[in-house]
């Protein structure tokens, strides 16, 4: 008799293992997909709370033409001094009398103005490296 109750108690065990095996591959199943849901899921909330609640300062400095196409104001000011420098060298050509040496002067004060703006052209911007 022990040994019929202890085959039954044996193949219930076994039974029992069995169904517990497949209950627990049933939720670990279950667990990866609702994990992978979630996955999704928190991608989509940050897509969605990115474009719905994005700041305008955040995006002015985030692109990138700010940070690749900055204003450099050196171009301007060498421009700004060459012009300085041939309003007064066209300062003093007017005080000059005689027309030949004034005319002479103009050309020489164009010219040193043009040279000025040239050179100003090719050191800005500076070369990439």
């Amino acid at each position: 008799m022990k040994a019929i109750v202890s085959f039954l108690g044996l193949g219930g065990l076994l039974a029992w293992n069995g169904w517990a095996y497949m209950k627990v591959a049933a939720l670990e199943a279950k667990v990866a997909t609702l994990e992978k849901r979630n996955s999704d899921l928190a991608l989509k909330g940050r897509i969605i709370s990115s474009q719905v609640f994005r700041s305008p300062l955040e995006d002015f400095f985030g692109s990138p033409e700010f940070w690749e196409n900055t204003y450099d104001s050196g171009q301007a000011d060498c421009a700004r001094r060459c012009i300085e420098e041939l309003t007064a060298n066209k300062a003093a050509c007017a005080a000059i009398t005689n027309d030949a040496e004034k005319k002479q002067c103009y050309q020489d004060a164009y010219d040193r103005g043009s040279r000025c703006q040239t050179n100003c052209s090719r050191s800005f911007p500076p070369p990439i490296p």
